[in-house]
């Protein structure tokens, strides 16, 4: 089965590329492509004579294919030798931020909870460091910290940004049985931008922001428009994914996809969607783990 997914021409660097900062870098130490200059590249982590560096094409995309030759690793005037490169989708996830917005419409009564045990295995990959928040519909205000919206007894849920993985399965867990008559689902991705917004202006500004959207309908419910939506979303550096499961009603979200610079999937059936969302874990958590060493120069080589 082939994942259909619909691309998005002339996305900005600022929106999906990855960030140019490097999170554990010692001023000294540089790394960089031999060749490839298109592509981004982020260090997340030095540890010691280890290296987890991301690639990313100018559509934002992970590549996939790199080997060591493709690095140059330097400190002062030294080259340090490549032992080994690998990719894996474990590694030091300090530099990611992670927005999940789930449908749990009632139209989505017999899938949802397939999807929530597919982000379990989503949020099982990812590496440590990392923080995600987790939205949902709701209808009752279970926590002071849940959102309202024009409807009556309609709320939007969130688990707060977090790093705790059992955490965030609990919250989307707890909606396994619970359903919504309708679907605020623009309401909903605006509160979690302007969530994004405020974590960055409390200070943790440096991560890579992706927002993961998950739907098998239409919007039916929100006060403010696409249009609206789409105007926030595109001040933001944040790289949207959308996601319609089973259907895509109107071309709202391929078209939400274009002006936000980010890319829209289909999938027809569970077995689809697993799909989908194993290629966006894949793609969002790769990282390269680099092993090298510099040359060594004795006790006075200043190395």
């Amino acid at each position: 089965m082939t994942i259909r997914q619909i691309r998005v021409p002339f996305l900005l660097a600022v929106c999906l590329l990855l960030p140019s900062v490097s999170f554990s870098q010692p001023d000294a130490t540089k790394i960089t492509l031999k060749t490839r200059s298109e592509y981004s590249l982020a260090i997340t982590a030095i540890p010691g004579d280890t290296a987890y560096v991301r690639i990313g094409t100018k559509k934002g995309h992970v590549i996939r294919n790199l080997v060591a030759d493709d690095f140059l690793i330097t400190r002062d005037d030294d080259t340090a030798e490549i032992i080994s490169c690998t990719r894996s989708t474990n590694s030091p996830a300090t530099d990611l931020a992670i927005t999940f917005i789930l449908d749990n419409s009632g139209s989505m009564f017999h899938s949802y909870d397939s999807l929530t045990r597919y982000l379990d295995r989503f949020l099982d990959s990812l590496g440590k460091g990392f923080t995600a928040n987790a939205m949902a519909f709701d209808n009752i205000e279970r926590k002071r910290t849940f959102d309202g919206t024009e409807r009556e007894n309609l709320y939007i849920a969130s688990s707060g940004f977090t790093d705790d993985k059992r955490e965030l399965k609990d919250f989307w867990h707890s909606y396994d049985s619970i359903r919504t008559d309708l679907t605020p689902l623009y309401e909903t991705i605006i509160k979690g931008l302007l969530r994004i917004s405020d974590r960055r202006k409390a200070g943790d500004s440096l991560r890579r922001e992706v927002m993961l959207v998950i739907t098998d309908g239409a919007d039916n419910a929100s006060s403010a428009s696409i249009e609206q939506l789409s105007e926030l979303a595109a001040a933001m550096p944040v790289s949207i994914y959308t996601v319609n499961f089973r259907s895509d009603p109107d071309g709202r979200l391929l078209w939400l996809s274009r002006k936000t610079h980010g890319d829209h999937y289909i999938a027809e059936d569970l077995g689809e969607l697993q799909k989908v969302l194993d290629f966006l874990r894949v793609d969002i958590a790769s990282s390269y783990r680099i092993v090298f060493q510099f040359p060594f120069r004795g006790a006075s080589g200043g190395h």
